[in-house]
């Protein structure tokens, strides 16, 4: 305690900026006032404190107006901020008289406003609160939550607001961006042409290390999914990336079989699926209903962002589709890929065209041959050479 007491030698501006590098969570905290209206307050201070018994907490300052109506009250609510509500956050962070004035809410199961659209919200009895340098420490016993909007939330860090993105799904930055550009849009027109021709989704997707980065896709008119999934980035592991993996060496095949090297029966079922893709020149996509799965956390990542719970989500399901894709044949196809190759011969690109629901042998013959046709015209256009035999 008495170091607490003792004046700061530290300059309050540089502890401000060496502070701001870590990044917060943006909330506001609301409550009913004495008036019986609505009051609320923007805080980056909140944070979890017991789980048994359910506590938070979080840090106003002692002269906060809005904190001394909500103590009075004795209860208030935790609004969990979406990354597409900064314009809210200033609200509630302003000196203004009203902040309620236009802003959507309903009450708690206790009372206190739920800020329409949050992320989530935690209905609070206010526990206890102790003085803590200049600031009040208010702990809050948990007597209700709920998560609202699963989307990215909002983050305060160097002075300015953003929203969290993960690594490991969508590519922020692609490496050697230059030379994906081109692949682009060397690909990109064809693909749309495949499209409109086949009435099918057309990918083009580049091998970058650990990751399969898909740099081009054309959708078809009847398409379900909500947006373009350029940049969409999935492990190179079993069994997606088979057509990079089929032209690849020994090692690199190790690393791509993962966690099914080990396993006999899945590991030659994946080695004959490799096989096979060399020797006929292009792999067949099976359909099932696992992979349908994960197209749909794909979508729901591309849609909402890139938020933990989903792409554990995805890693997941990728890794129970892979333990069912070594007992799949090609009967019931749904789409097909070719390579497309550079000039030492090994895959540049991964082009694909597939749709829902499978189809038919008639169908896929027609989209194998042009897809083949295609994968043939840009390794010519890449001065690239097929590897031979």
């Amino acid at each position: 305690m008495s170091q607490l007491a003792t004046p700061s030698l530290i300059d309050s501006d540089h502890f401000r900026r060496v502070l701001g590098q870590y990044p917060t969570g943006v909330c506001v905290i609301t409550g009913i006032g004495p008036d019986g209206k609505p009051v609320g307050m923007t805080v980056g201070t909140f944070t979890s404190v017991s789980l048994d018994p359910p506590l938070v907490a979080f840090l106003p300052g002692k002269n906060s107006r809005a904190y001394a109506a909500i103590a009075r009250s004795g209860r208030f609510a935790v609004n969990i901020l979406a990354g597409d509500q900064v314009a809210l956050c200033r609200r509630f962070a302003s000196r203004e008289s009203d902040k309620f004035r236009s802003v959507s809410w309903r009450p708690s199961p206790q009372g206190s406003p739920l800020l329409d659209d949050a992320v989530a919200w935690i209905d609070c009895r206010l526990d206890a609160a102790f003085e803590v340098g200049d600031h009040v420490m208010v702990i809050g016993a948990v007597e209700g939550l709920d998560i609202e909007r699963e989307t990215a939330p909002l983050m305060f860090f160097q002075g300015g607001f953003g929203r969290f993105s993960a690594l490991s799904v969508v590519s922020g930055a692609l490496d050697d961006t230059a030379a994906h550009l081109r692949l682009a849009e060397l690909a990109g027109p064809r693909l749309q042409r495949l499209s409109t021709a086949l009435g099918v989704h057309a990918a083009a997707s580049a091998r970058a290390g650990d990751h399969v980065i898909q740099l081009a896709w054309a959708g078809a008119e009847d398409s379900d999914l909500p947006t373009n999934l350029v940049g969409l980035r999935l492990p190179f592991a079993a069994p997606f990336g088979l057509t990079f993996a089929a032209w690849e060496t020994e090692a690199v095949r190790d690393r791509w079989l993962g966690r099914h090297i080990g396993d006999a029966v899945y590991r030659d079922a994946l080695l004959e699926s490799l096989e096979r893709a060399r020797s006929q020149g292009w792999s067949a996509i099976p359909d099932h209903v696992k992979l349908r799965e994960i197209e749909s956390s794909i979508a729901r990542i591309a849609s909402a962002g890139q938020l933990p719970d989903a792409i554990r989500e995805l890693d997941a399901r990728i890794v129970d589709f892979a333990c069912e894709y070594a007992e799949l044949s090609d009967e019931r196809p749904r789409g097909v890929s070719v390579p497309v190759f550079d000039r030492a011969g090994q895959v540049m690109l991964a082009l694909t065209v597939q749709r829902l629901p499978e189809m038919d042998q008639e169908t896929l013959d027609r989209c194998r041959t042009a897809l083949v046709d295609v994968g043939r015209e840009m390794t010519a256009a890449l001065d690239g050479t097929p590897p031979a035999g």
